[in-house]
Parts: structure tokens; sequence; C-alpha cells
């Protein structure tokens, strides 16, 4: 039963299993956020990001209905913040889309600065937990006499390993998620630059039909 084996390792695990328990809590809390996130930028890559370009090329002045409608779509980002420099030069509207690609990365890097302090901090509350443990295993050890508290060496043993296993699982998740995500990140940055350099070339063809 799991609820039986969190009973068990809180138990067994002390102190330090409660600010454990908070780190896997937001870490959980972010997976599940991110996950839900690039979700729905795969459904923006699939449908909206085609049509961008189809809009664009066939009309300039209906892109920024669609844009306003579609904001979570990182392309559609990149292109409000952009598109008033669209009749400008090609100079000035390269550095717009440039500019506009440097601020949604944070959106699409949220959290990681989190996730890596939480892979690193996790490791070392369990790590402390072990040391507690031992210090409190070894304190009742009294070398020499016969009455020794098995039952609270056990314990404090317990402790020890509960909470290192604890610390690792934590950060093993959280770590595989993190580079999931940052796999994505660069994907989807790549994929931003390409349909950026693509919006470039229609409107070069366009001014020179001009």
């Amino acid at each position: 039963n799991l609820c039986n084996y969190m009973n068990f390792a809180f138990q067994s695990g002390g102190l330090v299993m409660w600010p454990l328990l908070i780190s896997s809590i937001i870490s959980m809390a972010c997976i599940f956020e991110r996950c839900l996130y690039w979700r729905s930028i795969n459904w923006h890559n699939r449908y909206t990001t085609q049509k961008i370009l189809r809009i664009y090329s066939e009309d300039v002045n209906n892109l920024k209905p669609f844009l306003v409608k579609n904001p979570n779509c990182p392309l559609s980002f990149v292109l409000l913040n952009s598109i008033e420099y669209e009749k400008g030069t090609s100079e000035n509207f390269h550095l717009a889309l440039s500019s506009s690609i440097q601020a949604v990365i944070p959106k699409l890097t949220r959290f990681n600065d989190l996730f890596s302090t939480i892979i690193t901090v996790s490791p070392l509350l369990g790590l402390l937990g072990t040391i507690l443990g031992l210090i409190k295993s070894f304190s009742l050890l009294d070398l020499g006499q016969s009455n020794v508290n098995s039952q609270g060496v056990t314990s404090g043993i317990s402790e020890a390993l509960v909470t290192t296993a604890a610390g690792l699982i934590i950060a093993i998740i959280t770590l595989l998620f993190a580079n999931f995500f940052k796999s994505l990140y660069k994907n989807q940055l790549n994929i931003i630059e390409e349909y950026a350099v693509k919006i470039e070339l229609i409107r070069s063809q366009n001014m020179i039909k001009k």
C-alpha cells in the first residue's frame, strides 16, 4: 500500500523528510505545468505555424488578428512583437525578429533554474538525513556495554538510508524531466528561427514584386 509506505518513510526518515516532501511537490507541480505547456506548443507546431506562413504570404494585413487569437504559439509571440517593423527596412525587421526571439526564451525555459536547484539540493538533503541518522545511531552505541538500544540504533540507520534514497529519487526524476524539457526548448528554438527566416524570405519576395 502506497500510503503505508509513505507513512513508514516519514516515520523512518525524520525531520529531513519534510523539506524533501516540499521539494518533491514543487518539482511535480512544475513538471506537470511544463508537460501541459509543451503539449500546447506541440499542437501549435503542427497546426498554427503553417497557417501563419500561409496568411503572411497571402495578405499580411490578416496576420495580426490571427496572431492575437493564438498568443500561446511562440511564433505568434515573436511576430506580434515585431510585426510593426514589417514595413520598415529589412535590417530593422530582422533586428525586431531577433529581439522577439530572445524575449520568448524565458517562456520556453521557465523553471529550468528551479529544476537545477532541486536536482542539487535534494541529494544534499538526503546526505544531511544520512549524517543525522548515523549520529543518532552512534549516540546510542555504548561500546563495552551489553545494554545497547538496538531499536534506537536500527531507527537511526533506517533514517540514514530512507532520506538518502528519497533525495536521490527526487533528484533523478527531476533531472530526467529537466533534460527532456531542455531538449524540447532547443528544438523549439530551432523551429522559431527556421520560421523567422522563412518570414523574412517571404517578405523579401513580396518587396521584389512590389
